[in-house]
């Protein structure tokens, strides 16, 4: 036994750890008659593993590997084993958002090439939450009826069509009424996408196919600023015929590979047999009796009070972030580059915080991922640099990246079953509703009280939302969650 001491002592020094052999573990350690041995080692040993695990022979690190790398394969493998259709949607997203060179750079267009004030330039990013409000509910009645793949087509399609137009406007009044009418067509696409995914696949996969779709739609948002400033600074007319193409390109993407879906059920046992000659379990609820219910569910409105101001938080990093930094004598490139940031952090890292996340209670996390987006937006206040700008993007997107994967299973716990779908749209409504009403607060207050006074507001808003979704807590402490 003090042999095996001294032994394990010289293991832990570098020189003696070097000179410690293989075949000197297996005489000490590994033989069936060192009895007390094995039992000294015992305590380094992997779960599940032997008994013995001797820190020079490297068993310990061995099965700790093999328990990391089965974690990660475990990890992986519900991303590898989705439908077809599903990595076809995703490619298609990303070569659509990587075009995706309006909504970033369109404050800038107003100032820059329009000649418009702040307040005007954001009253743009207010016209597209308008026409993004209307299309929530109209995107998700065609869906319903006309088609998944006929309503993303349109969509698409209507949307490179628009963008062509708005290259040619030069009337700030004709831009706001043309934004609003490819805001209503461009964001019909989304509840068709999102029920296309839902028709595609099983219930425990959907959570993989969605978070899949999220880190896709990141990743084209972490390339469109990148491209996008660069070709700002030559032509902004090249920027919208960009992203006519990729629309374009992605409804003949649909078109050529991807079927219709309306009438199929992705294995979902909830279904309890619906066919296409059966409707929907929604349709059995009518308007009025779904807005009674909705209207005495507190929690889920609390929810949404608290959803809506984090969004109106969130939208001001598109629409006055790159007026305050234009402000300091950063171009868009430099924008493009800062605001890159955002969803190159989501692509790297959102898989594994959203695995982290999930493990604790979710009222406390979106909490704290309202309280984080708090102190990245109020940090603004003091950026005068890049890399301030840069450190705050991080820290807010800290926030995002928490709370995006929580939000849509409160809905779905929060909800009926027949009622799933008008609850996602009035989610979907404070996202678009955040867009209409922050960005022309945003820059009224940016044009009248200044930057710091924006910023310092837009923590005080995040802060107010985190203590709604602390007040969440008992509400889905009692909801039964579905295994």
């Amino acid at each position: 036994m003090a042999a095996c001491r001294s032994l394990l002592s010289a293991c832990f020094t570098g020189s003696a750890r070097r000179e410690y052999s293989y075949e000197k573990c297996i005489i000490m350690h590994h033989r069936p008659k060192v009895k007390r041995s094995q039992k000294f080692f015992s305590h380094l040993a992997p779960r599940g593993g032997r008994s013995v695990c001797c820190p020079a022979c490297g068993a310990h690190r061995a099965g700790a590997i093999r328990r990391r790398v089965t974690r990660g394969r475990i990890v992986l493998a519900g991303y590898l084993q989705l439908p077809r259709t599903v990595y076809l949607l995703c490619v298609g997203t990303l070569i659509n958002r990587a075009g995706a060179f309006l909504v970033p750079f369109l404050t800038l267009y107003v100032v820059v090439r329009l000649g418009r004030n702040e307040a005007d330039a954001t009253l743009g990013m207010g016209a597209f939450g308008i026409g993004a409000l209307a299309a929530a509910l109209v995107g998700g009645h065609l869906a319903d009826h006309l088609g998944r793949r006929a309503t993303m087509v349109i969509a698409l399609a209507g949307s490179a069509a628009m963008m062509m137009v708005i290259s040619f406007l030069d009337r700030f009044e004709l831009l706001l009424g043309a934004i609003v009418l490819l805001a209503f067509v461009a964001e019909m696409y989304r509840p068709a996408a999102s029920a296309m995914i839902a028709d595609l696949t099983t219930p425990s996969q959907r959570p993989a196919a969605y978070g899949l779709m999220y880190v896709t739609v990141n990743l084209g948002a972490a390339i469109a600023p990148l491209v996008g400033g660069l070709l700002a600074r030559y032509s902004f007319r090249l920027l919208f015929w960009l992203d006519a193409f990729s629309s374009a390109t992605y409804a003949v993407l649909i078109l050529w590979l991807v079927g219709e879906t309306l009438h199929r059920v992705g294995g979902d046992s909830s279904a309890a047999g619906q066919t296409a000659e059966q409707p929907p379990a929604e349709a059995a609820v009518s308007i009025a009796e779904a807005a009674r219910h909705i209207a005495r569910d507190t929690a889920f409105l609390r929810f949404l009070s608290a959803t809506l101001l984090v969004a109106i938080v969130y939208v001001q990093s598109f629409s006055t972030l790159p007026l305050q930094m234009k402000s300091l004598g950063m171009g868009p490139d430099v924008y493009g580059r800062i605001i890159a940031i955002n969803g190159g952090l989501i692509v790297l890292l959102q898989i594994l915080v959203t695995a982290g996340v999930q493990r604790f209670e979710r009222a406390r996390m979106l909490a704290l991922a309202a309280a984080v987006t708090a102190v990245g937006f109020a940090l603004q206040a003091a950026a005068v640099t890049g890399w301030h700008f840069a450190a705050c993007v991080t820290i807010w997107t800290a926030g995002e990246m928490i709370q995006s994967p929580l939000v849509p299973s409160v809905v779905t716990d929060l909800a009926p079953r027949r009622m799933r779908g008008r609850y996602f749209g009035l989610l979907s409504m404070c996202f678009a509703g955040g867009n209409s009403l922050a960005a022309p607060l945003g820059g009224q207050v940016l044009s009248r009280f200044g930057a710091a006074a924006l910023w310092l507001a837009c923590g005080v808003i995040a802060l107010t939302g985190a203590l709604l979704y602390l007040s969440l807590r008992g509400p889905l402490a009692r909801v039964k969650r579905p295994t």
